[in-house]
């Protein structure tokens, strides 16, 4: 009997000690303003594709901090720019799976090739359009909700880069001649909105990586390429390359996601102040871009490439026959109620 006392004894002594450790640990409300383990803000993994010095990143950092103001520090955000994380097809399928919470990525079309449909050429011929075009609760942008969901996927938005350019290290024959020969072999991305337009227009494409754009330019696999805006084309080929067009054929929009069932799991006012910021950034890219664009066109200049802006009506002269000529191609990929809606705006 006195050994089970004492074992009592013993086990309730530890049961003091633990109790005291847990409350010293979990902090106090006091004057300090003690944070117990259980208010602990939620920290969320952002992933991009940009780099540091990117209109993009700083864009992320103005979410993070608008989110952490307006939450109270109830959620922080960290960025991991630079595909620090992973390309935009990795991260989106972790986005899926609820492994990285947010993104700022181009949406990959392997899960749904209706998510291609950002891509599509001549969907706007300038700034202005795309304000409309990719706005939110635009047709597009209602569209890239719907799908996404399907997916686990909460779209946050469009976010405009620029727009994405042609460039070679020579003059094509008969530019403004749709469906002429241009005399050029061009690199274009593996996917029929890159390559069917390129070659209704009168180039030959060629599919070559990203990676191997460069290299494929100088050793004369390809004249040159399409695939990236003048801020793209003065960091990646600046050097290679002899003209760059600005024909407006295919914005550059990527896009804010974030996995649904988190954002399902947040009260509804800090999804709302989530929605806001990304919201917020969304529209302002598109004021920025413009800017973008220019600062790197004169900056090719500068490097000796000769820049060519097509004017309004030989832009519109193009985006009609590519609208004409392509689009009914896509609608196997991007399906005709997609394309139907798209071709309503400019009805």
């Amino acid at each position: 009997m006195k050994k089970r006392n004492r074992n009592k004894t013993i086990l309730l002594s530890i049961f003091l000690c633990i109790t005291l450790l847990l409350t010293a640990c979990g902090g106090s409300s006091g004057d300090n303003g003690g944070q117990a383990a259980s208010d602990e803000p939620m920290v969320l993994r952002l992933a991009t594709d940009h780099p540091v010095d990117h209109m993009a990143t700083r864009s992320a950092n103005a979410i993070a901090e608008e989110v952490e103001e307006k939450t109270n520090g109830r959620i922080k955000i960290n960025i991991y720019p630079a595909s620090q994380l992973g390309g935009y097809d990795t991260v989106y399928e972790e986005i899926v799976r609820g492994t990285i919470d947010m993104a700022h990525i181009t949406i990959p079309d392997s899960l749904d090739s209706r998510l291609g449909a950002a891509y599509t050429p001549y969907l706007t011929t300038g700034y202005e359009e795309a304000k409309v075009v990719y706005a939110p609760g635009s047709f597009l942008s209602e569209k890239f909700v719907e799908y996404n969901e399907a997916l686990g996927v909460k779209f946050l938005g469009f976010y405009l880069e620029g727009y994405i350019g042609m460039s070679a290290k020579k003059e094509p024959r008969d530019l403004l001649v749709p469906g002429a020969n241009k005399g050029l072999q061009m690199r274009v991305w593996a996917a029929p909105a890159a390559r069917e337009p390129m070659a209704d227009l009168g180039y030959t494409p060629v599919t070559v990586p990203y990676a191997e754009a460069p290299t494929a330019i100088q050793t004369g696999v390809v004249d040159g390429w399409i695939g990236g805006t003048p801020n793209v084309n003065y960091h990646w080929v600046g050097e290679i390359i002899d003209y760059f067009w600005r024909t407006y054929m295919h914005a550059e929009s990527t896009a804010y996601v974030m996995n649904q069932k988190l954002f399902d799991s947040l009260s509804a006012e800090d999804q709302q102040i989530i929605l806001d910021a990304f919201e917020r950034q969304s529209k302002e890219s598109f004021e920025l871009a413009e800017a973008e664009d220019e600062h790197w066109m004169e900056q090719l200049e500068e490097l000796g490439v000769t820049v060519v802006k097509l004017s309004d009506d030989e832009v519109q002269m193009l985006a009609d026959f590519v609208r004409t000529t392509t689009w009914p191609k896509l609608e196997s990929v991007y399906t005709s109620e997609l394309l139907d809606g798209l071709k309503a705006q400019y009805e």
